[in-house]
């Protein structure tokens, strides 16, 4: 479903919800966290979608060998199997517990009703972030609000824009992942160049919001908003774009 968005400047962004696919003027738009996704080397996550499989792996025929049970080839292609769609599976589940807190939070500072949830990953990173809100002084300016540069042509949503007791705005990420990584940097840069040039407002820092799965205490940092980062987000947009385009083209079956 496409839904129409008015930014404060007078354009207008196209949302498809279902993809999750932005337009402008027809024509669709990279988002932020697509860029940072594509455009950055993430050796961390290179390092677990390899060494994940392969502990999975081991620690599968190990229990085999332990039970003294036969390992033969259907155990194996399973056990394979198993493994190959491991990463994937936590990484699904990752998504559903981010999607759902961001929405709960959304709710929660809407003043709307929040159901009792039952997933303890889910109860701990809402309890997390009303712990931290409540000895909190600032004040909600924007909320899961798009955004758009038409000048670098990128758009995206970010989470909150708030208001502190000084007066000042801060741009807050919120994350449920297990550690910040540096492209949360570059997101937030990104974020603010847009939002300013939209609205003319000023941002002047900005925050994560980490609420963990399991642990017992949320991360709060402050990463740097300046010239230096929000042209790294323009370099991953433009290696990106470069890969993208250099990626060998299909060769049509012939008949």
């Amino acid at each position: 479903m496409y839904i129409k968005h008015k930014l404060q400047n007078g354009l207008e962004l196209d949302f498809d919800d279902q993809n999750h696919i932005y337009y402008f003027n027809g024509e669709k738009v990279e988002s932020v966290t697509g860029i940072c996704s594509k455009g950055i080397p993430k050796p961390q996550l290179v390092n677990w979608l390899v060494s994940t499989p392969i502990r999975e792996i081991k620690d599968s025929i190990n229990n085999i060998l332990d039970d003294q049970r036969p390992l033969d080839r259907i155990s194996l292609e399973r056990i394979i199997h198993h493994a190959t769609n491991k990463t994937e599976k936590i990484k699904e589940d990752a998504g559903l517990v981010g999607s759902v807190v961001h929405g709960l939070i959304e709710d929660y500072l809407l003043n709307k009703k929040i159901p009792d949830q039952s997933d303890k990953a889910v109860v701990n990173c809402f309890n997390l972030f009303l712990d931290w809100w409540n000895t909190q002084e600032y004040q909600v300016v924007e909320l899961e609000k798009k955004i758009f540069s038409k000048k670098h042509n990128y758009a995206g949503t970010l989470d909150l824009v708030l208001r502190d007791k000084n007066g000042n705005l801060v741009l807050a990420d919120i994350k449920t992942s297990n550690h910040i990584s540096f492209d949360y940097t570059l997101q937030l840069n990104a974020y603010k160049y847009a939002y300013e040039e939209e609205t003319k407002s000023k941002i002047t820092n900005g925050l994560i919001i980490r609420l963990p799965k399991k642990d017992s205490k949320i991360e709060i940092k402050e990463l740097p908003l300046n010239k230096e980062m929000f042209n790294a987000f323009l370099g991953a947009k433009y290696m990106m774009l470069a890969m993208e385009s250099n990626k060998p083209k299909k060769q049509k079956q012939k008949q």
